[in-house]
């Protein structure tokens, strides 16, 4: 789950290090942009070079503006995204395959769960201050890579969705991994979920949380037809080979990569899915309390706080 690999080290004003630090927001919240400006007071306090994602260059300094497209590790150091979870997927799907910087998300008071900051001057401060001393760790999170016959489709960091052209139509969908055939179902869609992914739609339709520290992708029906076999969420490696095929003459389905874009897809063609060799890369902080289990209990589970949060035999 936690690996620096090939990442170079974020540290302030280290010798030679001219990259900067890439901001990205949503351009339609005033908030958002308060951040953004509270963000590059800080940032250029501390004589470090920014950034701007090219739509947000205007309301600040255009000459710092650059595309999402050309921020790599060679000359970014992190890049921040201000908004939600909608904010950070669209990053994700606008930096490079090859070598993405790591991602630093502000979360604006929703779920926020690829966040790692809040929107709080205090806390935020505090928070680039560790980020610049080095007091943090980065978490790998592997994606998917969709082909629709030969065209390849953008990376998904939740989710890849196929439904029905037709909300009134089933799909009937024969899915198979790594060529061996599993199962053939009349449903409503798939979703086909990283571990990321899997506290998103796959859990809303059904699908179980899977661990960081584990290494695998799940397949989740939605609504599939009892007539034609039980069929339940199966969690297959993240080095397996997704294939499916929807076989309902003259029923197009579409294919809809994390909810940011969607591609038609006509009967019997193959939809071919499997790990991405881009991975993604979120900045966590070292000793947070409770780390990914605080985060599903308080934001997804809302869990009320035991009396005593130790449990005897």
């Amino acid at each position: 789950m936690f690996a620096l690999g090939d990442i170079p080290l974020i540290k302030s004003k280290e010798a030679g290090d001219q990259r900067a630090v890439g901001i990205a927001c949503r351009l339609d919240s005033p908030e958002a942009l308060k951040v953004v400006k509270m963000i590059s007071d800080f940032l250029l306090d501390k004589k470090e070079r920014i950034a701007y994602e090219t739509r947000i260059s205007s309301k600040f300094i255009r000459h710092f503006a650059k595309n999402l497209g050309s921020m790599t590790t060679e000359n970014t150091k992190f890049v921040i995204s201000v908004g939600g979870d909608g904010t950070v997927l669209r990053v994700c799907q606008n930096l490079p395959k090859k070598n993405p910087p790591p991602i630093l998300g502000v979360n604006l008071g929703s779920v926020g769960f690829l966040d790692e900051s809040e929107a709080d001057p205090k806390l935020l401060s505090r928070d680039l201050e560790r980020i610049l001393s080095g007091e943090y760790e980065v978490e790998c999170a592997a994606r998917l890579v969709t082909t629709i016959g030969n065209h390849t489709l953008p990376v998904a960091l939740n989710e890849v969705l196929i439904i029905s052209s037709k909300p009134s139509k089933v799909l009937y969908a024969n899915i198979s991994v790594d060529g061996n055939n599993f199962t053939s179902s009349y449903l409503d869609g798939l979703i086909i979920s990283t571990h990321t992914g899997s506290t998103a739609y796959a859990l809303s339709a059904g699908g179980c949380l899977l661990d960081p520290r584990l290494n695998g992708f799940e397949i989740v029906p939605l609504n599939p037809f009892a007539g034609t076999g039980v069929f339940r969420p199966l969690i297959v490696p993240t080095f397996a080979v997704i294939a499916i095929k929807l076989q309902r003459p003259r029923l197009n389905g579409l294919v809809i990569i994390d909810g940011q874009s969607e591609y038609k897809v006509s009967p019997q063609v193959k939809i071919t899915i499997r790990r991405s060799n881009s991975d993604i890369h979120f900045i966590r902080f070292k000793g947070r309390v409770g780390g990914y289990f605080e985060k599903v209990r308080n934001k997804i589970l809302f869990s009320r706080k035991l009396a005593d949060d130790s449990l005897e035999n």
